[in-house]
């Protein structure tokens, strides 16, 4: 096995002018395929930025100071990338990503960006029934090479950039073609391209759902379990928690994590003293310690309504029934053919085909024609049930 420390650092273009785009645009318009990555500084600040971007571009690469240019375009931040729009736009050759969610995410909400001709090669390592399908995994496999894993949680915000950390961000564009031409043909041999295509165009409709929702702390684990006044205790917490960390630039749980918060909404401490019981952090203590307890004496005596609940649908007895008689054939099936649960119905195609039945295949997300071909039929067989009436114990005279 080969480590990155064994070969030779590839050259590569540092990239942090606007006056350097021109050039780049060009390159990647003539190039015949695209590899893409992205680093953020999620776990360091509010609100997560693309602190870089590396390009692999036909052999040709670049590390793009994304960071930079959206200082240097100052109030039109949003447009720092825009010299390279057209060409990540472009759908005539591939543009390869690995686990491309987040990246495809990024690039609209922060540069207004669709990346085009996106393939995925994690949607492909899976597809083929891989175990391991993170990018270290699939290059160690396919190259014979061990990236080092030490800057997966870097801070990618730093200024200089650690040489070791421009190493790795170099390396997830280095092997990405070479995965993904493999996979390519091992995709084609297993006659999987349809399916891979419906995945990959997924990918590329991925959107960013983020931000502060004042109903957010419903999703903390152990809510529920509160009494009511806890959890308008929680409430009031969660929302106070978000202003300090915008204030502060950091993560919301690096300030004060979810466990803290659920246990200052069950305990309800009044005193400095009882505080300092709960696990908050000295700093914060001092900073914010007496501002926090005005927050849940004031929360306690709220009588306003809580942000609503999320509400989940409703789920009609006789979707319960096509779930599970879909689930059960699409494990069956899958065992028979070998191949993962996706290949033979999405989870997508299966949830809504659980809502809407088999009115129109055309309209199942995610099925398309091969699996419209191979199960339509079996398909409609599924969905075509009929929900049993218990008797009431009523008798007729």
């Amino acid at each position: 096995m080969t480590s990155p420390a064994d070969i030779a650092a590839p050259n590569f273009s540092w990239i942090d002018q606007p006056s350097q785009l021109a050039e780049v645009a060009k390159t990647l318009a003539a190039a015949p395929w695209l590899a893409v990555d992205t680093e953020s500084n999620s776990m360091f600040v509010y609100r997560e930025r693309m602190c870089l971007l590396q390009i692999n571009a036909g052999d040709t690469l670049f590390v793009i100071d994304a960071l930079a240019l959206a200082m240097a375009a100052g109030d039109s931040a949003s447009a720092a990338l825009a010299p390279l729009k057209k060409a990540l736009e472009a759908t005539h050759r591939p543009l390869w990503v690995h686990g491309g969610e987040y990246d495809v995410g990024v690039f609209r909400r922060d540069f207004g960006i669709v990346l085009g001709g996106v393939w995925d090669s994690q949607q492909a390592a899976s597809m083929l029934g891989w175990e391991r399908t993170g990018y270290g995994a699939v290059v160690e496999k396919v190259c014979g090479v061990f990236l080092d894993k030490a800057y997966t949680q870097y801070d990618w915000g730093t200024r200089p950039l650690d040489p070791g950390a421009l190493r790795y961000a170099v390396d997830d564009v280095v092997y990405l073609p070479k995965i993904a031409e493999e996979l390519r043909t091992l995709i084609a041999a297993a006659d999987l391209d349809e399916e891979l295509a419906i995945a990959n165009a997924a990918v590329a409709e991925a959107g960013w759902s983020g931000g502060y929702d004042p109903s957010g702390f419903w999703k903390i684990k152990g809510v529920r379990e509160l009494q009511s006044h806890s959890q308008g205790v929680l409430a009031a917490l969660y929302a106070w928690r978000d202003g300090i960390a915008k204030i502060a630039d950091k993560p919301p749980g690096r300030i004060i994590n979810n466990e803290t918060l659920l246990y200052l909404a069950r305990t309800v401490p009044t005193t400095f003293q009882l505080l300092k019981r709960s696990g908050v952090k000295t700093w914060l203590l001092t900073e914010q310690g007496e501002v926090l307890l005005k927050v849940i004496k004031d929360a306690r005596s709220d009588t306003r309504p809580l942000p609503p609940r999320p509400r989940h649908r409703e789920v009609a007895p006789e979707e319960e029934l096509r779930e599970t008689r879909l689930k059960d054939w699409r494990r069956s099936e899958a065992e028979n053919r070998k191949v993962p649960l996706q290949v033979v119905l999405p989870a997508r195609a299966l949830e809504n085909l659980k809502q809407f039945g088999t009115k129109d295949l055309n309209d199942v997300p995610q099925l398309g024609k091969k699996r419209m071909a191979l199960y339509g039929w079996k398909l409609r067989e599924l969905c075509d049930v009929t929900v049993p009436v218990e008797p009431t114990g009523e008798t007729t005279p």
